[in-house]
């Protein structure tokens, strides 16, 4: 899925959910944006490459709440929360797996990496017997089908 597409998506959500009431203190979008000086930092510190349209999303748009998903932020946005460094440091120290967005369940959306470098589709991994599976082609698709439930 390319950008353009994804927007248009985007932009029908949230249309189609403005007004609504929504329960004190929760939102749809979270929208914490990541710099390109931040996400260069989680790159060299992770000794990878992250894909281009994770890159690209979140500095259009951030982490955190994405509707019905949890994205990590790339830096927290408070002392004690998690993000993409703190969270793979402790869950993938081998570095083959970087995790963007918790399941619920103790597994993990993310991106295999080869050779220092994230593939572009993103990847389940089942925290009990390290399991991937391959599940959608690229972020976009990820979002769109996980967070938006467009499909």
């Amino acid at each position: 899925m390319e950008f353009e597409e994804f927007e248009i998506r985007l932009s029908a959500v949230r249309a189609e959910r403005a007004g609504r009431t929504l329960p004190e203190g929760f939102q749809l979008f979270d929208s914490w944006a990541a710099s390109d000086v931040d996400l260069m930092r989680v790159e060299q510190e992770l000794q990878v490459r992250l894909p281009g349209k994770y890159k690209e999303f979140m500095r259009r748009h951030g982490a955190g709440q994405f509707l019905f998903l949890d994205l990590l932020p790339v830096v927290s946005v408070d002392e004690d929360g998690d993000d993409l460094l703190s969270v793979n440091r402790a869950e993938f120290p081998s570095g083959g797996f970087v995790a963007v967005a918790p399941v619920g369940t103790g597994d993990w959306w993310g991106f295999s990496v080869v050779d220092g470098v994230c593939l572009e589709r993103v990847d389940f991994v089942d925290h009990e017997d390290g399991h991937i599976e391959f599940l959608y082609a690229d972020f976009l698709e990820f979002l769109d089908c996980k967070g938006l439930r467009a499909n």
